[in-house]
């Protein structure tokens, strides 16, 4: 359903910053059209997706008319940014990893938010990836990546 794992860091101001750099990411390599970055922009307002986790995470998506082909992206942001909560959008949470859904057929989303949703439930996975260098990252996300979507 979804081999298709980048991992990248970054620095940003704020949400909308790191929405954009996984737009860019995403959008350079082809997966997604110009509109996805207004798109994402525009749900996150209406539907937030900061996650309170043991570590914080934000897991941004859109429509998949925004999409050319299923990826996504993860951002391992240097200091974390504030997104509004998925449980309560009157709350902050700041986020340290940025899990950019670009999904090619909207009802994946469900399939993936759970793998996500796993992910960020492995404690010792995200404090793991938080300390290792950008390759080792990049192969940890993707080998846990490919057995939670398997």
């Amino acid at each position: 359903m979804l081999n298709d794992v980048i991992v990248i860091d970054g620095e940003a101001k704020n949400w909308k910053d790191a929405i954009n750099l996984t737009f860019n990411e995403l959008y350079k390599k082809g997966y997604v059209k110009p509109s996805f970055y207004e798109a994402c922009i525009e749900r996150e307002i209406k539907f937030p997706t900061g996650l309170n986790s043991h570590i914080p995470v934000a897991i941004p998506h859109t429509d998949a008319i925004h999409v050319n082909k299923q990826a996504i992206c993860v951002l391992r942001l240097k200091e974390p940014v504030s997104f509004y909560s998925i449980e309560d959008a009157t709350k902050k949470v700041d986020a340290q990893f940025i899990f950019n859904m670009a999904l090619k057929r909207n009802e994946d989303q469900l399939t993936l938010l759970k793998a996500v949703i796993n992910i960020v439930q492995d404690k010792t996975f995200l404090e793991k990836a938080k300390k290792l260098n950008l390759n080792e990252v990049k192969n940890l996300f993707y080998k846990k990546w490919i057995t939670e979507v398997e």
